[in-house]
């Protein structure tokens, strides 16, 4: 039986990006329909429901303007078909009040037959993360 892991190394890659501020990088694995869902209410800036790259910026600027990220560590990656898993860690502070927060997190990708993310969505411990962000 053949087992085909390639979009894992996207996957992968895309987590070095980040970690080096490279979002153009990610902009670039995206498709134009996408659909990025980032948890959240309304204290943590930059939760929502982006559509296609140009939305995605504006999540990575939200995210870059108001966290300082220390560590984004993915530990586990999972394939199946068009769909990739990760879990991991995060560690951060919130650049307004100072305060630091971590989170496990959880994180979907779902690709198309061309190889580009249609979907993503987070999971983490929002409820820390609001915390973290309440003066």
């Amino acid at each position: 039986m053949e087992v085909l892991v390639h979009h894992i190394e996207e996957v992968q890659n895309m987590y070095k990006a980040f970690n080096k501020g490279d979002i153009p990088f990610i902009l670039k694995t995206l498709d134009k329909d996408c659909i990025w869902e980032s948890m959240g209410g309304n204290e943590i800036p930059y939760s929502g429901i982006y559509h296609g790259p140009d939305d995605v910026k504006m999540f990575f600027e939200k995210l870059g303007s108001s966290v300082d990220s220390q560590e984004m560590l993915a530990e586990h990656f999972f394939e199946a078909e068009n769909l990739v898993v990760a879990t991991g860690s995060w560690k951060a502070v919130v650049r307004q009040n100072k305060k630091p927060f971590s989170t496990i997190w959880s994180m979907q990708f779902e690709f198309n037959d061309n190889g580009k993310i249609v979907h993503f969505r987070d999971c983490f411990d929002t409820l820390n993360v609001s915390k973290a962000f309440a003066s």
